[in-house]
């Protein structure tokens, strides 16, 4: 069996339920704890630090941190930024054009906090627009739709409150949870092949694509279980923490 060094953690609908106030179940807080003391474990989440910070303090993570999907990795003690990678403001506004062409609430995700997009919106440091709780088809159209900007990407995350529909994280196209792995694996000293990746949704492809071991939660999307090397047990079944004690403990 490989010896893996990293462990990357997706948070929502994988360590915690994928709603709004979630927090970890004990005994994936007690794996979670225990691999630390073997293993270097990152979280990797579309949340911004002001929405991951509380997680991120009932697991005790001291290893980087991969935030809005890839945009920010910051020092897990210090929490200083230490990679970042906004959006261009050409690009911006291109996809501000298009969404507003659609009846949908859109997000900007700023440094530190998430604010509602109006008219007139002051940007300055943007890491990510997103569509709101649109339709799947909603969804693929705008991403094909954008498709032509080469510095931008766009990934579809379950919406917290209506499980019918889906949110369209767009940012930087070197801002996903692959590439910024990649750049945690730096930092850490290890390589992509000795690292396990834990994921539940459509975003979590990337995260998934760069570490050797890839794992989908029991809950996750059709999709990413084609994908994975092994299928854990759902979120509401503490699947992290078997993932633990199957391959780290």
């Amino acid at each position: 069996m490989t010896s893996y060094k990293a462990l990357m953690l997706d948070l929502d609908g994988t360590t915690i339920p994928n709603a709004l106030k979630a927090v970890p179940s004990k005994r994936v807080i007690t794996a979670i704890h225990n691999a630390q003391q073997k293993i270097a474990v990152c979280v990797v989440t579309g949340r911004s630090l002001q929405e991951a910070a509380p997680i991120l303090d009932i697991l005790q993570i001291t290893k980087p941190t991969v935030l809005m999907g890839g945009s920010q990795i910051v020092d897990g003690i210090s929490q200083k930024v230490i990679y970042k990678k906004p959006l261009a403001k050409n690009d911006i506004q291109e996809i501000i054009n298009l969404l507003s062409q659609y009846p949908i609430d859109i997000s900007i995700r700023e440094a530190t906090k998430t604010k509602s997009y109006r008219q007139g919106y002051p940007f300055i440091e943007t890491y990510g627009i997103t569509a709101m709780n649109i339709p799947m088809a909603l969804a693929d159209e705008l991403t094909n739709k954008i498709s032509h900007l080469p510095n931008v990407t766009a990934h579809k995350v379950l919406s917290w409150t209506h499980k019918e529909y889906v949110l369209l994280n767009i940012s930087h196209v070197n801002a996903t949870k692959q590439y910024a792995i990649f750049e945690v694996a730096k930092l850490l000293g290890v390589a992509t092949h000795e690292i396990i990746g834990i994921g539940d949704g459509h975003n979590d492809f990337p995260l998934l694509m760069a570490c050797g071991l890839k794992v989908a939660i029991g809950n996750a999307v059709p999709e990413l279980k084609a994908i994975a090397d092994y299928i854990a047990p759902s979120v509401d079944d503490d699947g992290v923490a078997a993932v633990i004690d199957k391959f780290i403990m």
